[in-house]
Formats: structure tokens, C-alpha cells, sequence
């Protein structure tokens, strides 16, 4: 066998690895990932495992990487030069993240939090809400030069602020309290609300207005979901 072939086979067996991983991270939280248990989904030994990934620790790392990069592509696709559209793509973008594998999602960002707990984080957690925080602060900072905003307060703490509204909603469902369309309705109203404090008249009416189409659009739009639960429907 080749040096080519074998690298091939290497990285087959690798991205089987990492697949069985999502599926146990996903049905099975972090506390039910094990390598044993993951060399028996996979159908390989756990030496292969620990020479092809490495430990528990790395496989989670692996895992929270590759829903980083899900992330940050999404955020950079994002060009609007109208803020509140340009939030509403923002929030939007992170919620069909989240919707594509609610599970695995969750789960990989509880990865992220143990990575972090046991002092072996490589900051890929953080990474999503640094992205995060810097559009929120950049969006603000275009409406101020854009003359939508006053002036009188500093734009950079305006995303601040409207950048925890939607860290806030993130973690609400993360916690599972809410679901993923109340995420996306709840970071959108909790954003526009905080650029409507500073800004012109003709700007603030804009957000008002939008603010009571996404209260609407909730209202009279519930869904179900995989619990049977209603819950709100998605915001637009």
C-alpha cells in the first residue's frame, strides 16, 4: 500500500470517527461520550482512536471546531447595509445553524463549556460569540455613520448591549428553556430595542414598526416541536 492510499484510509477512518462522535454527542450528551463507547458505534479500536483523534478531550475539541466554522461561515456571509435588515440576517443566520441539528448543536457548545471547565478550551467556544459580539458592534457602528443614531450614547456599547440580548437568548436555548424560533425572536426584538434608544425619529419608528411585525408574526404563527410542545413561531 502507498503513502497516498494509506492517507486516503487514514481519513476515511478518521471522518467515521468524528461521525459516530456527532451521533453519540448528539443522543447522548458529553457525559455519555466515551471512547470505548465511540470505537463499538464506529466499528474501530480504541487505539485506532486515541492514534487517529486522540482522547475524549480532543474528540469534543474536534467537534465544537467544526461547529465554530458552520458559524463563522454564516456570519460572513452576512453583507447588508440596512441595520435592521443587516440584524435580522445576523440573528437569522444563527438560528438555521442552531435549527440544521438543534441536538448536535447544543450539544457541541456543551463540549465547549466542559473544554473550558477542565482548563482545556482552545477558545473555539468563545469564538462564536466574539464573531458574534463584533457584527453586533459593527452594525451599530454603520447606523451611526449612516446619521440613524443620535449620538448620544458611544455605538461600540450599543452592540455591546445588543450583542447580549442574543448571547442571552442563545443560552436560554441552550438551557433548552426556549426554543429555537423564541431564540430568533427574542435576540431580534432585544437588539432593535437597544438601537431604538438612541436613535432619530424616522429610525426609531422603523425599529418599532419591526418590532411589532416579529411580535406578530410569533403571535399568530405557533409551531410544534419534536416534544409537542407549541412554542412560538418564527420570527421574520
Amino acid at each position: 500500500m502507498d503513502g497516498s492510499t494509506r492517507t486516503t484510509n487514514m481519513e476515511k477512518r478518521r471522518q467515521r470517527i468524528l461521525s459516530a462522535a456527532r451521533t453519540t454527542l448528539a443522543r447522548e450528551g458529553v457525559d455519555g461520550l466515551t471512547v470505548r463507547k465511540l470505537a463499538s458505534e464506529a466499528g474501530i479500536t480504541v487505539p485506532t482512536i486515541y492514534n487517529l483523534i486522540g482522547n475524549k478531550d480532543d474528540l469534543l475539541r474536534r467537534l465544537l471546531e467544526e461547529l465554530v466554522a458552520r458559524a463563522e461561515q454564516a456570519l460572513a456571509e452576512v453583507e447588508e447595509d440596512d441595520p435592521i435588515e443587516a440584524t435580522a440576517r445576523v440573528v437569522g443566520s444563527l438560528a438555521t445553524l442552531f435549527a440544521q441539528d438543534e441536538d448536535f448543536s447544543r450539544a457541541a457548545l456543551r463540549a465547549g463549556q466542559q473544554l473550558e471547565r477542565s482548563g482545556n478550551s482552545s477558545n473555539d467556544a468563545l469564538r462564536i460569540w466574539q464573531r458574534s459580539a463584533q457584527v453586533a458592534k459593527q452594525i451599530c457602528t454603520d447606523a451611526a455613520e449612516a446619521g440613524l443614531l443620535k449620538g448620544e450614547c458611544d455605538p461600540a456599547r450599543i452592540g455591546e448591549r445588543a450583542y447580549d440580548s442574543y448571547r442571552i437568548a442563545a443560552i436560554d436555548w441552550l438551557d433548552g428553556v426556549i426554543d429555537v424560533a423564541e431564540f430568533e425572536r427574542n435576540a431580534l426584538i432585544g437588539f432593535y430595542l437597544c438601537l431604538a434608544a438612541d436613535a432619530v425619529p424616522r429610525f426609531r419608528r422603523a425599529l418599532m414598526s419591526r418590532i411589532g411585525e416579529v411580535d406578530f408574526d410569533v403571535d399568530a404563527n405557533p409551531v410544534k416541536t419534536r416534544r409537542g410542545r407549541t412554542v412560538r413561531g418564527t420570527a421574520t
